[in-house]
């Protein structure tokens, strides 16, 4: 469970980030559009989980379990070497900037919005629900936590930025890095364990 709680913390730091440049930006979430992004989050964590526990039928148990630190390691290595790219690029789509998903410039997120939104989210999933899943590691409850903890995180950051708002705007590469560092550390705790 606590290796779950991790996990959904780390995947959900993007989501803090994200908010905070909404609020900061008088940008507000709908409540449809939260409770969309909650059952998307969800949904796309278990579908994940699924095809890592179908990948780990595939696979020698052994193999498996080497597979989901290392999958973990690189995924960190990636999202920190990301965050440093965030952070010299120019924010022009919503796939390197997540804020620019106010497509209609309405300073309101709508629920068809949020689903680009959410997917833009679950591809920072995709690769520890396969990995976790692979690896025979316990993450049954992942998939609620990371839903509540993105949806959380979201309105948490949408609000102090709001509040913030005379502020500059925090880079979203930060959120990235820290997101990063953590599943780093989870991956050599897990490599660690195994010796």
């Amino acid at each position: 469970m606590l290796f779950s709680l991790l996990l959904a913390f780390s995947l959900s730091l993007d989501a803090l980030g994200i908010g905070l440049s909404y609020g900061l930006r008088s940008i507000r979430f709908r409540p449809s559009a939260l409770l969309l992004l909650t059952i998307e989050a969800f949904l796309m964590m278990e579908l994940f989980l699924f095809a890592g526990r179908r990948l780990a039928a595939v696979f020698p148990a052994h193999l498996a379990a080497r597979f989901s630190p290392m999958l973990l390691l690189f995924f960190g290595v990636w999202l920190c070497l990301q965050g440093m790219g965030q952070g010299k690029r120019k924010e022009t789509s919503p796939l390197h900037s997540p804020s620019l998903c106010d497509k209609n410039a309405s300073s309101l997120i709508e629920p068809r919005e949020a689903l680009l939104l959410g997917l833009l989210l679950s591809v920072d999933s995709f690769a520890i629900g396969l990995s976790a899943a692979a690896g025979g590691i316990n993450v049954t409850l992942l998939p609620l936590f990371s839903a509540l903890f993105q949806t959380f995180f979201l309105a948490l950051g949408e609000k102090c930025g709001t509040r913030l708002s005379l502020s500059p705007a925090p880079k979203e590469s930060l959120w990235s890095l820290l997101s990063g560092g953590i599943l780093i550390l989870l991956a050599v705790i897990q490599l660690l364990g195994k010796k």
